[in-house]
């Protein structure tokens, strides 16, 4: 069987094989900008994603939780993080009737156990569904009402719709899943609060000091009159009973703010580090370029001899350079993706930050900037030398090799 025609391209890759312990070093310095920049993309982008949820779907203004668990109510809120507290809830009465209160809701947080009682250990919020405007409005996307003994699952909760969880030595269905909301709701239980306030009294080993569970709450959500601030009509609640009731002041703007400030500064040493591996590549990958001159004056000037025109040898030497790097990054973004996407939670938790997947289409479009980028490092430091090495004397530099 005839060998098949030497193209440009077979010549270009048989070129960049003759030397591969340095071609590889350059290949692997293209591939960490590309997994640098395709990682973190991906990361700041779900976290992004996270943050836009966070902002949308938190519904209330402000919540009034009992002083000193205002952390607790943010951990569990962005980051689910189980936890138990409550306080009178004569507080919601009062909440109700303060000046610019558009709408006020109860909700109570129970931290299951991760022992027989309970299939997993999560956050358990008990919610009024008739006064309800955080949990309930996304429930009734799933179903219209829950009966007894059923409850909603985040979307992060192994349990399946249909299926039966078990906390506090109860069984219970799963009527509904959340879609994910990148927050702590995607690994919390939810159910009515008269739901909520029934198993407690089956079970008075769970907070045994607390006589009437109906009596009592976590916190209260607010929503204040359009016009209003809502730190201003949170702080006003405080100073009328605080002391009373020993209150403190969740603000959703603020959860919004250092959310955003944390995603800004993660973001901006993510593209620095991306730039400035990109920079140190284009350096790098300009000055091999440069030595290589040289060393294949000689080769050029044969070509030059058979009759090739000066662009085609130009395009030779930007074909050898852009299949390095689009080699360099197509790894690159593989190892990047073996990284990203298997270990995404713990990456996550480690942040502490609200997150969402990104959709295949997005996922794809990072890939080919990141591909494109990367793939045309090569030829812009080669430009330089492919201007030198096509324009010398031919017998010159022939007789130099003699």
């Amino acid at each position: 069987m005839a060998d098949a025609p030497l193209s440009l391209h077979r010549l270009a890759l048989e070129n960049i094989r003759r030397k591969p312990y340095r071609n590889l070093g350059l290949a692997l310095l293209v591939g960490i900008f590309a997994a640098v920049f395709f990682g973190g993309s991906l990361l700041t982008r779900q976290l992004g994603r996270g943050m836009e949820s966070l902002a949308d779907r938190l519904g209330a203004d402000a919540l009034i939780v009992p002083y000193g668990y205002e952390g607790a109510a943010r951990a569990a809120l962005v980051r689910g993080e189980p936890s138990t507290y409550y306080m009178s809830r004569e507080v919601l009465d009062k909440v109700r009737d303060f000046p610019g209160v558009a709408a006020a809701t109860p909700q109570f947080f129970l931290a299951s156990l991760s022992t027989s009682c309970c299939t997993e250990r999560v956050q358990i919020i008990g919610f009024d569904p008739d006064s309800d405007f955080l949990i309930h409005p996304w429930i009734q996307e799933k179903i219209s009402r829950l009966d007894r003994d059923e409850v909603v699952a985040g979307a992060k909760i192994s349990s399946r719709v249909g299926e039966k969880v078990f906390f506090f030595g109860k069984m219970y269905r799963v009527a509904a899943k959340m879609d994910p909301t990148g927050m702590g709701l995607d690994t919390s239980i939810f159910m009515p609060l008269a739901e909520i306030y029934g198993l407690m009294k089956e079970n008075p080993y769970l907070l045994q000091e607390m006589d009437n569970p109906e009596e009592h709450i976590s916190s209260v959500a607010v929503k204040v009159d359009p016009g209003l601030s809502p730190k201003d009509t949170g702080n006003g609640i405080l100073q009328a009973h605080a002391i009373a009731y020993n209150l403190d002041l969740v603000l959703a703007e603020n959860i919004v703010n250092d959310t955003a400030r944390r995603l800004q500064t993660l973001s901006s040493a993510v593209y620095w580090l991306a730039a400035g591996v990109w920079l140190l590549a284009l350096l790098v990958l300009s000055l091999v370029f440069s030595v290589t001159v040289s060393e294949r004056k000689h080769e050029i000037g044969i070509y030059r001899l058979l009759g090739a025109q000066r662009s085609w040898l130009g395009q030779l030497l930007l074909r050898e350079a852009c299949l390095l790097c689009a080699g360099g990054a197509l790894a690159g973004i593989l190892a990047a993706a073996c990284v990203v996407f298997p270990f995404s939670t713990l990456i996550f938790a480690g942040l502490q930050l609200p997150h969402l997947p990104l959709p295949i289409p997005e996922i794809a479009g990072y890939a080919l900037l990141t591909l494109a980028i990367a793939g045309l490092s090569g030829p812009l430091a080669s430009l330089n030398t492919v201007f030198s090495l096509t324009r010398f004397d031919v017998y010159s530099t022939l007789r130099e090799g003699e």
